[in-house]
C-alpha cells in the first residue's frame, strides 16, 4: 500500500491535496482575509503539510492602484507583468488595474495545490482568489462535474465546473501548457462581477518551458516500502542539499521501530542508466571518510524530517536527474532489524 501525493478535485467547496493512505488528511482551502493578504504568515512546505499563508520574503505581493497605477512593491504600468519561475518553466500573467497578485516559489506553503504559481482576485475582494499554479499530476473525480473544452491563451483547455454553479471550479491546460492549472477558491461574492475581467487575466498566461529554475521531487515507485508503509520526498532542494521527508503511513505495519541515519548516497541518470555521482571531497575524491554512526526515529504513523548537505560531499550539483538514496532500519532489537533500501528522485536546473 503506497502513499501518492495527487490533485484531485472533488466538489464545488473542495479543492484538495488528497495524501491517500497518508499522515496528513485533506487540506480544505480557506480564502484569504484581508488581513492574510497584506500579512502573510509562516508555513511548511505544501509536499505534506499545506497551509495557505507564507513569509513575506516567499511571496510577493502586488498591488495594481487604479488611482496611481503603481505595484505596492514596484513602480508598475497599468497591467503588470507577474511571473513566477519554478523547475518546470515560468508562469506569467498580465494584472491589470484594480487586482491583487502573490507569487509562490516552489516550497512556499502559500499554495492549497501545486508546486508554485500566482494567485490573484480583485483588490476589494473580501475573500477567494483564482489560484494559476503548475501541477506534476491533475485529476479529477466525484459527481456533478461537467468539462467543457476552449481554447485560452492560444491552448486548449478543459473547463471543469461542479454542481451546475455559476463559476467554474478549474481550468485545466493541455499541449505546450500541460501541468498549468488554474483554481477557483471561495470566488462566489464577487464572481458575478468579476467573472469576464478572470477569463481576461487567464487570457494573457503564459508558460515559458525554456526558463526553468530550481530542483523538484520526481514521485517514483521507488520512493516507497510497501513492507512498512513507508515514503520519503523531498523539498528545499538545491545543488547543495535538500530536506528528506519520511512518512510512515500505517502505523501497524513496521515490526519495531523504524530508524534512519546521517548516511546517504547520490546517483545521477545518464542515457537512462543511475550512476553513482563521483566523491569530490572538495578537491580529495581518495580521502577517506565517514558517517556519524546515529539512529534517528520515525515516530509510528507519523513524519520526520532530515536535512541533508551533500556539498562535503560531492560538491555542487550541475543540472540534471539525480536521486538520493537512504537506509532504512525496522529495529526490533539488538542484532534484531530487518534492512531496507529507499531512493527519492529530483530534478535540478
Amino acid at each position: 500500500m503506497k502513499k501518492h501525493t495527487v490533485t484531485f478535485i472533488l466538489s464545488s467547496v473542495l479543492s484538495a491535496t488528497l495524501l491517500l493512505n497518508g499522515c496528513a488528511g485533506t487540506a480544505t482551502p480557506k480564502p484569504p482575509t484581508e488581513n492574510e493578504v497584506t500579512s502573510p504568515e509562516s508555513v511548511l512546505s505544501n509536499e505534506n503539510t499545506t497551509k495557505e499563508n507564507t513569509t513575506e520574503e516567499n511571496a510577493t505581493e502586488t498591488t495594481v492602484s487604479e488611482s496611481t497605477n503603481e505595484s505596492s512593491t514596484n513602480p508598475a504600468a497599468a497591467d503588470a507583468i507577474v511571473s513566477q519561475g519554478g523547475p518546470y518553466g515560468e508562469i506569467s500573467l498580465s494584472i491589470p488595474d484594480g487586482w491583487r497578485c502573490e507569487t509562490s516559489p516552489t516550497d512556499s506553503g502559500l499554495l492549497v495545490n501545486g508546486l508554485y504559481g500566482i494567485r490573484f482576485y480583485p483588490e476589494n475582494a473580501a475573500g477567494g482568489y483564482i489560484a494559476v499554479v503548475y501541477i506534476d499530476w491533475f485529476g479529477v473525480c466525484g459527481t456533478g462535474l461537467a468539462e467543457e473544452q476552449a481554447t485560452i491563451a492560444g491552448t486548449p483547455a478543459n473547463i471543469g465546473t461542479y454542481d451546475n454553479h455559476s463559476y467554474w471550479d478549474f481550468i485545466s491546460f493541455r499541449e505546450d501548457y500541460s501541468g498549468i492549472v488554474a483554481l477557483t477558491y471561495s470566488v462566489d461574492d464577487w464572481w458575478e462581477t468579476y467573472s469576464d475581467q478572470v477569463m481576461d487575466i487567464l487570457d494573457t498566461l503564459s508558460f515559458d518551458t525554456s526558463k526553468k529554475e530550481g530542483g523538484a521531487y520526481v514521485d517514483s515507485d521507488e520512493s516507497y516500502l510497501d513492507q512498512i508503509c513507508l515514503g520519503i520526498s523531498l523539498k528545499n532542494i538545491s545543488s547543495t542539499g535538500a530536506t528528506i521527508l519520511f512518512c510512515n503511513y500505517h502505523a501497524d505495519a513496521p515490526t519495531g521501530q523504524l530508524e534512519y541515519g546521517d548516511d546517504f548516497a547520490l546517483e545521477v541518470l545518464r542515457d537512462g542508466t543511475w550512476e553513482e555521482v563521483p566523491v569530490a571531497l572538495g578537491g580529495n575524491p581518495d580521502k577517506n571518510y565517514a558517517f556519524n554512526a546515529v539512529a534517528y526515529t520515525i515516530p509510528a504513523g507519523d513524519n520526520a524530517e532530515q536535512e541533508v548537505s551533500w556539498e562535503w560531499l560531492y560538491g555542487a550539483l550541475s543540472p540534471g536527474t539525480y536521486r538520493i538514496q537512504k537506509s532504512i532500519q525496522d529495529f526490533r532489537g539488538p542484532g534484531d532489524y530487518d534492512k531496507y533500501t529507499v531512493y527519492a528522485q529530483f530534478i535540478l536546473n
